[in-house]
């Protein structure tokens, strides 16, 4: 793909980058990035390249989906594809609203546990059949069985007899979910759910075509959709290709006529991409020249707070970091202020599990967030020190991250930050995405891994489920009876304060047992085109290509 870059200014502009880069992995100084971010934007300051095709919205994507299959889908790189070849029962709105999708009318029972949805007569699969109330049966019951093994499976534990089903005690058929007719859905809770709605908007809910197999990576022959768009083709590490679906029930209404995303991991690669003319909304910004942008972009870029936390997970299986207070010491010593002054582009600092912004909850925090840094250190080596533990008999503590420079800066300042205040050793580690993923279930590989996690609806359990001792996303396998138990005790909550209070206990107790060292809670950073209509900020960040026009489309 073309770059802004002249080939002789490029490879200048590589060399003298590595050349800092270098030199700042070898002192491990947080304040040379200044040198750097004056580097990156005098070369991201070039003219602009030729315009777009008039038809096509071009998407930064941050890197491949690991799948399109909704069942197995797990990254937020699937999920914005996602939500263009697919509509659930409800669809997010522009802003975060929730609003109708296929289901036309929804009724509750008194009780709040059977949910009865009647489906739009209109709704069409992309091969033109209709979609069926036995088709978002079909999506359930898959998502609930314990061979598919889906990833996203624990969203489902408010329905009925979930839980036995997916633990082979019972076949996919018990789920509590009915296809009444054609066109009536009917969802039976095991209990009441605030954020069913929310839930009901995202992949493992999206209705199953009945010829669907196991869409893994790259079809040769996409299974159909019912969204907006549909799948043309899927170039592994080049471009995703969709275009506007002539059997979706609103076409019409969808202004856009071709969409592409790109898995552009290195943000200031996709920034020259943008900059040319050749994106007209980014995944994200290069963290350096968020500052910078802002004077120059300032129309363009779009930040916003969302509900995300940046983490690294502690291998709790085994030595070294099977001890409590080693994992304290090292959730202590991060200097969180250090490392989002570092990024630049205005996370915040994260001492607790929880962001902040979630409705009618308040988050727990470490008791010690206010100190200064200087205290903090003290007390993690105090902590050391208390428990035994003498930092140079210990192994280097292996960190592993993936691609991409936002984490490449993180895993390195943060192993400073561990090295210099607690003199314990960091081997770092550094995979492709794909390699990367694999190698969370590979626990002989890692002793820390970064990681983050993306909020999936406006709730505080979205955050602390994925601790639960069953959740196959408990990324340092924690297990604590308490924790479950208030879980359990929060879902079982008749009173919206008291499951706020229960949520808020168990998020203490888990911050005070250390299996994960917060980091900081994003924001969302997008460089949007001039052309580009009816982008809006949302707090899950989430901007379906349907709601986007062009600037000429009124």
């Amino acid at each position: 793909m073309p770059s802004i870059f002249a080939e002789s200014l490029r490879a200048n502009s590589v060399e003298t980058g590595l050349l800092l880069w270098n030199h700042w992995l070898m002192t491990r100084s947080l304040t040379r990035i200044a040198a750097l971010t004056v580097l990156l934007f005098a070369a991201a300051a070039c003219t602009q390249g030729p315009a777009p095709e008039a038809d096509v919205l071009r998407r930064g994507n941050g890197a491949d989906p690991g799948t399109l299959d909704p069942t197995l889908a797990e990254d937020i790189h699937a999920f914005a594809v996602l939500a263009d070849l697919y509509e659930g029962l409800l669809v997010a709105g522009p802003d975060g609203t929730i609003l109708p999708g296929v289901a036309e009318a929804h009724t509750v029972s008194d009780d709040g546990l059977v949910h009865s949805f009647a489906l739009r007569e209109d709704a069409r699969w992309s091969d033109g059949t209709p979609v069926l109330a036995a088709d978002f049966v079909r999506r359930f019951r898959d998502v609930a069985s314990p061979a598919t093994a889906a990833a996203f499976s624990f969203l489902l534990e408010p329905v009925a007899h979930f839980e036995a089903v997916n633990d082979g005690r019972l076949p996919p058929d018990a789920l509590g979910v009915e296809a009444v007719d054609d066109r009536t859905f009917r969802l039976k809770l095991a209990r009441p759910a605030p954020h069913l709605a929310s839930i009901l908007t995202l992949p493992v809910t999206y209705p199953q075509h009945p010829a669907a197999g196991r869409n893994l990576e790259t079809p040769a022959d996409p299974v159909p959709g019912n969204g907006p768009y549909l799948l043309s083709a899927w170039k592994p590490g080049a471009v995703i290709e969709l275009a506007r679906n002539p059997y979706f029930r609103e076409a019409e209404a969808v202004p856009i006529e071709r969409v592409e995303y790109y898995p552009i991991v290195e943000p200031m690669a996709e920034l020259n991409q943008y900059r040319s003319g050749e994106l007209d909304i980014t995944h994200t910004v290069p963290p350096a020249l968020v500052e910078r942008l802002r004077e120059t972009h300032a129309d363009e870029l779009k930040i916003a707070p969302r509900l995300a936390l940046y983490y690294v997970a502690l291998d709790l299986s085994g030595p070294p970091l099977d001890q409590p207070a080693l994992r304290e010491a090292l959730s202590i010593a991060a200097d969180r202020e250090a490392l989002v002054d570092l990024l630049g582009r205005g996370e915040q600092p994260a001492y607790g599990l929880v962001p902040p912004g979630v409705q009618g909850y308040s988050a727990a925090r470490y008791d010690w967030a206010a100190e200064a840094p200087a205290e903090r250190r003290q007390r993690a080596l105090e902590v050391l020190r208390a428990a035994g533990i003498d930092p140079a008999g210990l192994p280097p503590i292996r960190l592993v991250y993936d691609e991409g420079d936002v984490h490449e800066r993180v895993a390195v300042a943060l192993a400073g930050l561990w090295e210099d205040a607690l003199g314990i050793g960091v081997e770092l580690d550094k995979r492709e995405w794909r390699r990367f993923l694999a190698t969370r279930d590979r626990r002989g590989e890692w002793d820390a891994m970064r990681f983050s996690w993306f909020g999936d609806y406006d709730d505080p359990t979205t955050f602390t489920d994925i601790f639960r001792s069953d959740s196959e996303q408990n990324l340092p396998g924690y297990e604590s009876i308490e924790y479950d138990s208030l879980l359990e005790r929060a879902a079982a909550a008749a009173d919206g304060a008291a499951r706020a209070a229960l949520l808020a206990s168990a998020e203490r107790r888990l911050l005070d047992d250390h299996p994960i060292v917060p980091l900081y809670f994003y924001v969302s950073k997008h460089l949007v085109s001039p052309r580009v209509r009816g982008f809006e900020n949302n707090a899950l960040d989430r901007h379906p290509s349907r709601y986007l026009s062009f600037e000429d489309e009124r």
